[in-house]
């Protein structure tokens, strides 16, 4: 998932290492709660290092193409409810890779890249706001301002490189030792399982996100963002009944997934 939705996206905390103790103690809490009696609660914890994997090279997959045209990354987070931060620290002449917050969560749903925004507080430069040409918006450092081809591009960046991994995976998994055999197999399914309900048409999921750039490239103007937020309440209520009170969906489709290659 790639969070170019954020309007009012608060600055992190201080740079460094940070730790939240209340997000995590609540996280953990409200897992094993909501989890209770449920098949979504796996005694195996390989499948959460899978999924842990698997949602960092997502995330990459955006960050890498949204920095590839000039956006500027705000944070990737593994994992929602984040109870642990890292901001490198300000050097002179750093990599750009160093104004990037890397945080983890407790509740294992996803993850987020949050992108410079124009509306998250941060004032643009004169020269940006008076110029409204193409070149300017290529230029641009804020997601909103690239065209809806590359904006298509970052949201499709996450689903590529696990389809990517998927590929790699399954045709290496006859040079595979039989050690690491299961988990891989458990990394591969995962990989494009990931990428498959990412592709869903619904907002604020990547495929939700890929209809609202082709909707702008086929009509040349954006939804509106009321629109685009209504769209976001009903995406997230839809994510919450299929991940947590109807996972017996997404284990069917798992299955499959697995029954298909495997």
């Amino acid at each position: 998932m790639n969070e170019n939705q954020i309007n009012n996206h608060v600055e992190g905390p201080r740079d460094g290492l940070t730790f939240n103790w209340l997000n995590l103690l609540l996280g953990v809490a409200f897992f094993l709660w909501f989890t209770e009696g449920s098949d979504i609660l796996s005694d195996d914890w390989n499948v959460y290092l899978c999924l842990a994997i698997v949602v960092v090279i997502h995330e990459l997959g955006h960050v890498i193409v949204g920095k590839s045209f000039g956006c500027i990354v705000k944070e990737m987070q593994v994992f929602f409810l984040s109870f642990v931060s890292y901001k490198p620290r300000k050097v002179e002449g750093g990599s750009s890779w160093r104004d990037i917050r890397w945080s983890l969560g407790v509740l294992p749903l996803g993850g987020v890249t949050v992108f410079k925004s124009r509306e998250s507080g941060v004032r643009t430069s004169p020269s940006v706001e008076s110029d409204t040409s193409s070149s300017a918006h290529f230029s641009s450092p804020y997601i909103e301002d690239k065209p809806a081809w590359q904006r298509l591009l970052i949201s499709a960046g996450g689903v590529l490189f696990n389809i990517a991994t998927f590929v790699i995976l399954y045709f290496s998994l006859p040079f595979i030792s039989f050690e690491y055999d299961d988990f891989i197999r458990q990394l591969t399914a995962m990989s494009l399982l990931i990428a498959l309900l990412n592709m869903l048409p619904v907002y604020p999921l990547d495929g939700g996100s890929i209809v609202f750039s082709l909707y702008e490239i086929m009509s040349g103007k954006k939804p509106s963002p009321s629109f685009t937020r209504v769209c976001g309440w009903i995406g997230f209520i839809f994510i919450v009944l299929f991940f947590w009170v109807f996972p017996e969906w997404l284990g069917g489709i798992m299955r499959s997934v697995y029954g298909l290659f495997f």
